[in-house]
């Protein structure tokens, strides 16, 4: 989960700065170790429904032997933590890419507005309206 967290704060540096090569390599990096992640939890998971039914993981550490117990406490709660904190990362970086495709749209939208903006041209029933179609998929153009 470390290794997945560090992944993911790369990711976001990499979003941040906009470098385009390395948002590339930490995507692909960030995606191979969510793939080791998941089959760990996985295995985790079928695991401890084998020895412990639908215990949670607190439950289970409480099983361990007393001298062991505080650390498998200690270990839970590291997880239960690094967990909040991965989600966060992850929350941020969507955050970061929805912001980038909206200036990307809000660009578009300008140079559209920029190319089709009324001049005072007069057709036979008025000025020439502004098109409402993108740049992108106008099906004028």
């Amino acid at each position: 989960m470390g290794e997945l967290n560090v992944a993911a704060l790369s990711m976001t540096d990499a979003l941040v700065q906009r470098d385009v090569d390395r948002i590339t390599l930490m995507e692909r990096k960030l995606e191979s170790n969510r793939i080791l992640h998941d089959q760990a939890r996985r295995k985790r998971l079928a695991m401890q429904r084998q020895g412990f039914g639908d215990l949670t993981i607190e439950q289970v550490c409480n099983y361990a032997p007393g001298a062991v117990r505080r650390g498998f406490q200690q270990l839970s709660r590291d997880l239960t933590i690094k967990s909040i904190s991965l989600a966060i990362t992850l929350n941020n970086n969507k955050t970061l890419i929805q912001a980038g495709m909206d200036r990307l749209r809000n660009t578009v939208q300008l140079i559209h507005d920029s190319m089709t903006e009324s001049t005072g041209t007069y057709k036979r029933r008025g000025i020439v309206p502004k098109a409402q179609g993108s740049v992108i998929v106008s099906r004028r153009a």
